[in-house]
């Protein structure tokens, strides 16, 4: 007997041997422990980010760097998707859509904020993350050839210079740029966010470009680090409409009254689309 079934299997096309884990995986994405789920999720990050090393230095040959990190975002989304029943739900998506470049800003609660931007993510857009990112593997790799912003937020005056540099590349380059404001992770399970950063909302005003907000729901009742839980659902993503920053003097108090305004506006639409929602 077993050595019928033995022979059964031998007989079996090594094909099948490949795409069976593949469709086991999407056929149990809405199942698996929290190790399980987060193993899959770094798994679909890793091919996304060899995935944008070869796009990086074959999307130039064609004059279409401008797709790279767009493309990426959007495989990591989908494979996500696919292998973990994890969904957006887009609100105001037509604002995403600005005449010209624009700095986008949105909250940051997780390493799951990265799935979650990838269904948003403009084309034609620079990420900008801290700099020890630069370093890790794979993820550090393309993120350099994909020409990120890494900014060392432990020295003002690199910090500083950096954030001119890709102020100065948005115009000449055409290029958007992407920014987490609150600088580090919020809070998992609260729904409010970290003081704004102001390195944001200088960029946008030397630039003379508008700032989009984009705000994603606390999505504690998915995914939980600290409860160590990891769930299928639908997160739902707001994008607000673009704040104009033409007439504003890159002066501190100006940029403050700009990065506070953009907070408490993110604020409200965060607690209207949030499950369960708490107040600060």
């Amino acid at each position: 007997m077993i050595e019928d079934i033995s022979l059964a299997l031998g007989r079996v096309h090594w094909s099948v041997w490949a795409v069976a884990p593949i469709v086991f995986a999407a056929l149990y994405r809405k199942h698996g422990s929290f190790y399980y789920r987060s193993l899959v999720s770094i798994i679909c990050l890793a091919i996304s980010a060899i995935f944008g090393m070869c796009a990086s230095l074959l999307l130039p040959l064609v004059r279409r760097s401008d797709l790279t990190n767009w493309a990426v975002a959007r495989l990591y989304y989908n494979l996500t998707r696919i292998f973990l029943g994890v969904s957006v739900k887009i609100e105001g998506a037509e604002n995403l859509k600005v005449d010209g470049p624009a700095v986008y800003v949105c909250n940051h609660q997780s390493s799951m904020d990265v799935f979650v931007m990838g269904s948003v993510f403009p084309k034609a857009t620079s990420v900008v993350a801290k700099k020890a990112i630069k370093y890790y593997p794979i993820l550090g790799w393309y993120m350099t050839l994909s020409n990120a912003i890494f900014l060392d937020r432990k020295n003002r005056d690199s910090a500083i210079k950096e954030a001119q540099k890709a102020s100065d590349d948005i115009h000449r380059k055409n290029t958007n740029v992407w920014l987490f404001p609150e600088g580090t992770r919020g809070h998992e399970s609260e729904i409010t966010m970290l003081p704004f950063k102001k390195g944001a909302f200088y960029m946008a005003v030397q630039a003379q470009v508008p700032i989009v907000p984009i705000v994603v729901a606390n999505y504690n009742h998915i995914y939980s680090s600290k409860r160590k839980e990891f769930k299928s659902g639908e997160i739902t993503v707001r994008v607000l409409p673009a704040i104009p920053t033409k007439n504003i003097l890159a002066e501190s108090e100006a940029v403050d009254q700009l990065a506070t305004g953009t907070r408490e506006k993110m604020l409200v639409a965060l607690r209207e689309i949030s499950v369960n929602k708490k107040t600060q």
